[in-house]
């Protein structure tokens, strides 16, 4: 492995998979008609008493929002605190200050956010490259740019692989496609310049990834890959991760098995499918990008929203 890779695994949280004891797999990894696009399909669980495991989901998002929203040096400062001293006090303040950088605006897609960030991490074993909460100035403002920046590297192309996060909730899943591959576009097929959608963003990453990557040499490697006047900035490659919540009233009987339930998920994400392929041919190029397309049904993403913002005052 070389320094890169270590400097990249060393950013990566490991996990147990505590998540699939809440959501259950219903489709995995399946291309996408004339694109690049990977497809995976998760419902939620339902337990032996009946009940859909939504708000014990949304219990277990809201615990990783210090993996999420805090920078890892600051996590990792935290940790030898604990084990020097055995207080869990810095811990303690880390969750105080992330709570606060999670905005209260009834419409936020904050908890999709979080969902694409444990699925890029649990599923596609890809790390976050930057906490983009962390630089928000005020918990009641949207962070304006990607929903997440995620970061691997291909030892057979020797590139840098930036995959660009979408995450869209909505009722409806044909108006979560369509908003969300807009958004992607301009992410992923954006030439270099002052004015381009990435610009904002990449600036963010150099000016603070110090905060994240605890070693200057391995900081140095990596923002080479995003320095114009760098050789190595022609070997950066925009790739995408989307999360994509919507309605499904496929959850309504309760007295349908979970199979059940999965089998007529099934049968709907056919359609799905064409959808995605067209929405991605809209735009020229695209077809040609590697895009990660993760699926959630909901028995509603309104509901969803409104507890997720319960347990975030709480």
């Amino acid at each position: 492995m070389n320094r890169i890779e270590k400097a990249i695994d060393s950013l990566l949280i490991e996990t147990k998979g505590e998540i699939f004891s809440r959501i259950e797999k219903v489709s995995f990894e399946v291309t996408v008609l004339e694109t690049q696009a990977k497809c995976y399909c998760y419902s939620v669980k339902r337990d032996n008493n009946g009940n859909l495991r939504v708000e014990d989901l949304i219990d277990f998002i809201d615990e990783k929002i210090v993996d999420y929203a805090i920078p890892k040096k600051k996590i990792d400062e935290a940790k030898k605190y604990l084990a020097d001293t055995g207080s869990t006090s810095k811990i303690l303040k880390l969750k105080k200050q992330a709570v606060e950088l999670f905005t209260s605006l009834k419409k936020t897609g904050e908890g999709g956010e979080l969902l694409l960030y444990i699925l890029a991490i649990e599923i596609l074993k890809i790390p976050q490259l930057i906490s983009k909460m962390s630089l928000k100035t005020s918990g009641e403002l949207h962070y304006q740019g990607s929903d997440g920046i995620h970061v691997k590297y291909d030892d057979l192309t020797k590139s840098l692989n930036l995959y660009w996060g979408e995450s869209k909730m909505y009722k409806n899943i044909s108006k979560a496609f369509l908003e969300c591959f807009k958004s992607l576009n301009s992410y992923l097929l954006d030439p270099y310049s002052y004015k381009s959608t990435q610009e904002r963003d990449l600036v963010l990453i150099t000016d603070n990834i110090s905060q994240n990557i605890n070693n200057e040499d391995f900081e140095n490697l990596i923002v080479a890959y995003f320095d114009k006047d760098n050789d190595l900035s022609n070997k950066l490659t925009y790739k995408g991760i989307c999360f994509i919540g919507y309605d499904s009233d496929k959850y309504e009987d309760d007295a349908k098995t979970m199979d059940e339930v999965k089998k007529e998920l099934l049968i709907e994400l056919e359609k799905h499918y064409k959808s995605i392929s067209t929405q991605i041919k809209k735009y020229s190029g695209l077809d040609k990008k590697e895009i990660h397309v993760f699926l959630m049904p909901f028995p509603s993403v309104e509901d969803f929203r409104k507890y997720y913002l319960n347990t975030l005052k709480a």
